[in-house]
This record gives structure tokens, C-alpha cells and sequence, in this order.
């Protein structure tokens, strides 16, 4: 799937897109609405979601998955944000968020059900709880593309440092090469899975690190682990929104500090 800063998501500019993707039901909004602009009887469902999703219509049935998951994930942050009449919202219209995902009408048959398949009453009341957690469980933010592309080029870069690299435990340079590959798939895949999975495979990589350095403190002599921590905090950083930055900030900076200068 594209990125976050591509495709359908470009046509809606950047301020509505930075609004809508800091939260699940934010992004299942803009996917819907999508969606319903896309949607025709005579394309078949899949056709549709592969236009709005920029893939092929091989690929729909995975990227629907992801999808889909938006829901219980809405689920999840109303009940966290315990506001009862919200849970209520979610209980009345989150089966119909679900109906142009998992539709009974068959996804490869004309004609199809067109744009009829989002409902907009739900589709509004979806927009609602957007707002809502907007303010109670907001993620992060959308960094532009250009320094998107900045922030990927430098983890390949770091991929293809560790690819030389020898001074490191085979373990550590495992674990590092995994989540370096989960940060870059969270980048390509921001549209669905929003900023906080983002920061959260960063912060895998921080807890995997420190793990590995308490286990094997001779790690610590490797230059590349400072360079590793130093783009880490960069691509951290870059997708964090809210007062919590410049705090974190001292955080970040005092692990580097404990690590030896880059080579």
C-alpha cells in the first residue's frame, strides 16, 4: 500500500489529512468517505477500495483486513476515554462503518452497490467521535512527504550500515534489522495505521535496545548504535505532536549521551 502522504489522501489536503489521521476513526472517516466519493454501481466493491487504497484489486482483500481493524481499535480508545454516550455511538453505527468492508453483496459482482454501501448518518456520526478522540487520544502527527522521505532514506541507510557491521551481538543486529524493517512498514502504511504506529515501532526498537545492552553491556562500544538512537529519536520525534515533545526530548538525548560517538 502507499503512504500516508500519497495517492487519494493528497487530493485532501494536508491540514484535513493531519486532523484525520491522528486517531482510528479519523482515518476509517476519510477511507469511507473515500470511498463513498469512489463508489459506483457499476464497479464492483473491490474495484472501488482498490482506487481508494492505491493498490490492485489482488491486493484489496489483505489491505481491507487492515482496514477493518480500525474498528475494535475505535472500540478500544472510546472504552479507554470513558465517556458512556460515546460507547453508545459506537454500539448503534459500528456495524454500519462495517458494511462496505465486510459487505453481504458479493465484492467482485455488478451491479454494485454504490455509494449506498456508507451510510452517511453513520458516516457523520463516525466524523463525531474523530473529534472526540481527537482530543482525548490524539496519536501524533503527519510530518510532510518530503521529510517523510528524508526519515526513510535514513533508516535504509541504517539497514545497510548494519548489513557491514561485525562489532555487534548477532543477536542485537537481528533484533535491530527487524524493527528498523517494522518502523519503515509503519511509515509506508501510515494512512492505516496512523502516526502511533509509527512511534510505537520506534519505541520497540528503544526497548529491544536496552534490553540487549543490559544483557550485553560490550554492545555499548559500537558507533553504530549511537547512529541508530540518534534516527530513531528523529523519526520519534517527527511523528509526535503535543506538549509530551521537548519533555521526551531530555529522555532521548540522555540514552544517547550513554552511548560512544558515532564512527
Amino acid at each position: 500500500m502507499h503512504d500516508g502522504t500519497s495517492n487519494t489522501n493528497t487530493r485532501r489536503g494536508t491540514k484535513n489529512a493531519m486532523g484525520d489521521a491522528n486517531n482510528p476513526a479519523g482515518r476509517l472517516h476519510t477511507l469511507l468517505t473515500d470511498y463513498r466519493a469512489a463508489a459506483h454501481i457499476d464497479s464492483t466493491m473491490h474495484a472501488t477500495w482498490a482506487t481508494v487504497l492505491g493498490v490492485s484489486e489482488g491486493q484489496v482483500p489483505v489491505a481491507l483486513a487492515e482496514v477493518a481493524a480500525l474498528i475494535p481499535e475505535i472500540h478500544r480508545l472510546v472504552v479507554q476515554c470513558g465517556a458512556a454516550e460515546q460507547l453508545a455511538l459506537f454500539e448503534a453505527f459500528g456495524r454500519q462503518w462495517a458494511v462496505p468492508i465486510m459487505s453481504e453483496h458479493h465484492p467482485r459482482q455488478t451491479p454494485g452497490p454504490g455509494p449506498g454501501a456508507v451510510d452517511p448518518n453513520a458516516l457523520a456520526v463516525l466524523g463525531g467521535l474523530s473529534a472526540y478522540l481527537s482530543t482525548c487520544a490524539p496519536e501524533g502527527a503527519l510530518p510532510d512527504a518530503e521529510e517523510v522521505a528524508e526519515l526513510r532514506a535514513a533508516v535504509r541507510d541504517l539497514l545497510d550500515a548494519l548489513a557491514r557491521e561485525d562489532s555487534l551481538p548477532r543477536d542485537l543486529r537481528s533484533a535491530i534489522n527487524a524493527r528498523l524493517h517494522d518502523i519503515i512498514w509503519a511509515m509506508d502504511h501510515v494512512r492505516i495505521g496512523g502516526p502511533g504506529a509509527v512511534k510505537q515501532a520506534t519505541e520497540r526498537l528503544l526497548g529491544q535496545i536496552n534490553i540487549s545492552l543490559y544483557n550485553a553491556p560490550e554492545a555499548r562500544s559500537s558507533g553504530l548504535l549511537k547512529k541508530v538512537m540518534k534516527t530513531i529519536s528523529c523519526v520519534w520525534i517527527a511523528y509526535k505532536a503535543g506538549p509530551q515533545v521537548h519533555a521526551a526530548l531530555d529522555g532521548w538525548q540522555d540514552l544517547i549521551k550513554e552511548l560512544p560517538p558515532a564512527q
